[in-house]
């Protein structure tokens, strides 16, 4: 079973405009509205989801905003809730998509020791054969408890994959993580050192990989994405022109491509592809990947060795 994690999810309240929003007027008045579950860990399962995968979403949420997100998920056949209650309210995002877009994004609840004993004890029931994404921030209050439950589902033979903050993704390389997907910018502030150019991500990547994780995916300016393995290091194209829609949740979306891939093939380079190919398709949706447009992205997507 895949299992998602999202330490602070969001109801993501959207509001859309025909024109630009001019600050400090109150006559900005949109033409749509919506509301969407939020988180990164989400969005994997959402696009494990219309692949047809089930997933279990694990993380925190709380107060009057909790029944309607969960009201939310219940329209994904493939997604089951299995969170960690708590008093304090689910955040809830703002996000304006007018001639440029803008985000407002919550500070989000404080969790307790309580609540995070809770999510450590429904990890630490995975077992071989399962799979833990852990993606989006994790509070800076809660990385040593993180590390720890990280440390622990990995010494019980879960594939651990990460895509959060980067002080937490380095310290976890001592477990011997089975994925990180990152940026550049994550990379480099992993690493210490500039990234950017194709070319240093992936050398950082591949210094990543040495240093103990399985395979290391960068998404480079959400444009072209690198995989460090014990295959060598590739790259694949993301964006093929310049008529992107949305690249919003495109990592996620690799992820989420790999892990459907990988646990039917077991083929690192062709799970990197599919993932690839979900990436490309969300970028050029309005909302996260289907299955049909992954498929008609998957023929034109291409592995190129770079070491």
């Amino acid at each position: 079973m895949i299992f998602t994690c999202t330490m602070n999810p969001s109801l993501d309240y959207y509001m859309e405009f025909d024109g630009p929003i001019e600050a400090g007027s109150r006559m900005n008045r949109s033409n749509l509205e919506y509301y969407e579950a939020g988180g990164k860990g989400i969005n994997v399962s959402i696009v494990l989801n219309n692949l047809g995968i089930p997933s279990r979403a694990l993380g925190f949420i709380g107060g009057f905003t909790k029944d309607f997100y969960i009201y939310l998920l219940s329209k994904y056949d493939h997604i089951i809730p299995n969170f960690t209650y708590i008093n304090g309210h689910t955040r809830i995002n703002v996000k304006c998509h007018a001639t440029a877009h803008t985000n407002m994004n919550a500070e989000g609840p404080y969790i307790t020791d309580g609540d995070m004993k809770n999510l450590a004890a429904k990890a630490e029931r995975l077992a071989e054969g399962d799979y833990l994404v852990l993606a989006g921030i994790t509070q800076q209050y809660l990385e040593d408890d993180v590390l720890k439950m990280l440390g622990t589902v990995i010494e019980n033979k879960v594939k651990v994959i990460l895509d959060t903050n980067p002080s937490l993704m380095k310290e976890a390389l001592q477990y011997k993580p089975f994925m990180i997907k990152t940026t550049a910018p994550e990379l480099a502030e992993m690493l210490g050192e500039e990234i950017d150019t194709l070319e240093k991500a992936a050398e950082g990547a591949k210094k990543v990989h040495e240093m103990g994780c399985d395979n290391v995916i960068v998404l480079y300016e959400n444009k072209e994405a690198v995989l460090a393995c014990a295959e060598g290091t590739y790259k694949a194209e993301i964006l093929h022109h310049d008529k992107a829609v949305n690249t919003v949740g495109t990592g996620d979306s690799m992820v989420a491509g790999f892990l459907m891939n990988y646990r039917r093939s077991r083929d690192t380079l062709d799970s990197f592809r599919f993932g690839a190919s979900c990436g490309a398709a969300t970028a050029y949706s309005r909302g996260l990947a289907t299955r049909e447009k992954i498929d008609a992205m998957y023929d034109s997507t291409e592995l190129v060795k770079i070491d």
